[in-house]
């Protein structure tokens, strides 16, 4: 038998369990996208990272489709169409700065299943580079066009700023891991 209105009325969805079902969709959209675009290179330009396997590293050359700016506190970080089709929906949590600028989204339950987080790493050539990036606050997907190697238009902002935080991605996502399976660990007693 169908639910009927009153039904719902009676058992309104929460405003937290509304957004982890929002999330949850936008993440499989991107990880699915994200995945389609790996496709279109040889498997040796995606690596996983030699200390965590959630983290994966792009190759100089999947790297050079992306460019930067950054102005104020904001890293602007520029996306072809053809990448903002996973970048836009990617609900990142945080980037850092290390030896490469890596973005994280965390783990997300979706149909009973949970959805394991994820980092990828964007190769940066030069470590002044990478010390600008560090200096800005959070991060900001843009829409740009390129031309012969350059970029030829700038566009709209894409998706939500991502907070900058310091560390090493590696190290934070140990350490999440090692909280939650404490907590896991304290919710037996209770």
């Amino acid at each position: 038998m169908a639910p009927t209105s009153k039904d719902v009325e009676e058992s309104p969805i929460s405003q937290a369990e509304q957004a982890r079902v929002a999330r949850a969709a936008n993440q499989v959209v991107a990880y699915a996208n994200f995945l389609r675009w790996t496709t279109n290179f040889s498997r040796d330009e995606i690596l996983r990272h030699p200390r965590h396997d959630r983290v994966m590293l792009l190759s100089p050359m999947q790297s050079g489709r992306f460019c930067f700016a950054c102005e104020g506190d904001s890293l602007y970080i520029g996306v072809q169409d053809f990448e903002a089709a996973w970048v836009q929906f990617m609900p990142f949590d945080a980037a850092y700065v290390s030896d490469r600028l890596y973005l994280s989204t965390d783990s997300v339950v979706c149909m009973e299943a949970r959805m394991h987080p994820l980092s990828i790493g964007f190769f940066v050539d030069d470590s002044r580079k990478r010390t600008q990036m560090a200096s800005a606050t959070h991060v900001q997907f843009v829409r740009v066009q390129s031309q012969d190697g350059h970029v030829a238009a700038v566009g709209d902002v894409c998706g939500v700023p991502i907070p900058i935080k310091a560390g090493d991605v590696v190290q934070q996502l140990y350490e999440q891991q090692q909280a939650k399976l404490r907590q896991q660990d304290m919710g037996r007693f209770f």
